[in-house]
């Protein structure tokens, strides 16, 4: 037998059909739930685990890698963002098949991990698919939009008003799978190869927040459809990065802001850009002013820390950007 047939045949001996790929953030607690969720609810599918870790510099990371001895971890160099993680985790991936999966989420008894890479094997007009997530108080959105305008929450309520009808149509209650324009990167399924075809995820656009609207965006672009199969669930326990302390939790609420400025800008050309970015600009800006103006004489409350902190960072940003003449985040990786 040739050296090259034995690193062949290496290669098959070493590979998955699916690769679950998790970015963790000073989440081990949550981290831990969602990795014992594996033994409980063991996938059929053959599958390896791989747990990114956005440099959390807490010194958990080689006592929790010790827990979990038969889980790939990888340390990225610097927390930078939710996109770089998952594209790390991507890099080192022999699946077939790719799921991105939210570390504060837990699977249940529905199987949904098969069913998820079951149903895009079966239809290969679907790009990318989802579940839907039980939260501890609600089910996760399902119906979603890629228009930046709809960004804007008074243009989106009229354009629900005057579609109703359409997307009563659309999203039938009884049935079991729905083609929404996007869904939510807690639970994301898609082909390894479709994922590095349209570009993986965008790192260099994206710390937190809209990367998987424009994920979405590029697997319609390449003539893929978007599915959530609604029969079919994963527990979104929450208590991930974003309940880490208020600080963190703060600061992810301004990342979004950034994001959305983001996706406008990379989505929208012209006077339509101009316009849109000022009126999101106005709509981040505003009732933040009006509510920390009302709160002035009850300095220092919890509602006027939280206010007046995302109204000066907002501005800071802002400044940034007319500075140094782009939307993008402070916090992404410097090429």
């Amino acid at each position: 037998m040739s050296i090259d047939s034995i690193g062949l045949r290496s290669i098959r001996l070493n590979s998955k059909d699916l690769s679950i790929i998790i970015v963790n953030y000073k989440s081990w607690e949550v981290l831990t739930r969602c990795l014992k969720s594996f033994d409980v609810y063991k996938p059929k599918i053959n599958y390896e685990i791989i747990v990114v870790d956005n440099d959390s510099q807490d010194e958990k990371f080689n006592n929790f890698q010790k827990k979990f001895p038969k889980i790939k971890f990888i340390a990225n160099s610097g927390n930078y963002g939710f996109s770089s993680g998952c594209n790390l985790g991507a890099e080192s991936a022999t699946g077939e098949y790719l799921l991105f999966l939210n570390p504060d989420t837990e699977l249940n008894n529905d199987n949904s991990i098969d069913i998820m890479i079951t149903f895009l094997r079966n239809h290969k007009n679907v790009g990318l698919v989802s579940c839907r997530t039980i939260m501890p108080n609600r089910i996760g959105g399902e119906i979603s939009y890629l228009s930046p305008w709809l960004l804007i929450g008074w243009i989106r309520s009229i354009y629900r008003l005057i579609n109703k009808s359409k997307l009563k149509e659309r999203f039938k209650e009884k049935d079991s799978v729905w083609y929404p324009d996007w869904v939510g990167g807690s639970v994301m399924a898609i082909k390894g190869s479709l994922y590095t075809q349209i570009g993986k995820m965008d790192e260099k656009r994206y710390w937190m927040y809209y990367e998987d609207p424009d994920l979405c965006l590029r697997i319609r672009h390449a003539g893929k459809e978007v599915a959530i199969i609604r029969n079919t669930t994963i527990n979104h326990i929450g208590g991930g990065a974003s309940k880490t302390n208020e600080k963190n939790s703060l600061m992810l609420k301004h990342e979004m802001v950034i994001s959305g400025h983001n996706y406008i800008h990379k989505n929208t050309y012209g006077i339509q850009r101009v316009l849109l970015l000022f009126m999101y600009g106005a709509k981040s800006l505003i009732p933040r002013l009006i509510k920390t103006t009302l709160t002035l004489p009850f300095f220092w409350t919890k509602t006027f820390k939280t206010q007046s902190y995302m109204l000066i960072n907002i501005f800071l940003y802002y400044h940034h950007a007319i500075t140094h003449s782009t939307w993008k985040s402070v916090r992404l990786r410097k090429n």
